[in-house]
């Protein structure tokens, strides 16, 4: 998987729907990291706080959110 070409898909998503601050949120997070992982970690984290706390952005990304989540399951980052 290309978490970065999902992520541009969560970008533009949010972007086209009125949340360019959410999609500022997680940029700000995937540039504060240092390594593959760790950013990865960083995202991800921040993509499961808008699936439990923010369910109207949610449900625009849903699909790209639960893949990357599924993704980091398979690769042994998320339990």
């Amino acid at each position: 998987m290309n978490w970065h070409k999902t992520l541009q898909v969560i970008y533009s998503k949010l972007e086209s729907n009125g949340f360019s601050d959410v999609a500022h949120e997680i940029h700000e997070g995937q540039l504060s990291g240092g390594t593959a992982g760790e950013i990865f970690d960083i995202v991800v984290t921040i993509l499961i706080s808008i699936k439990n706390n923010q369910t109207d952005v949610y449900e625009i990304i849903k699909s790209e959110v639960d893949s990357l989540i599924d993704y980091g399951k398979s690769i042994g980052y998320l339990r």
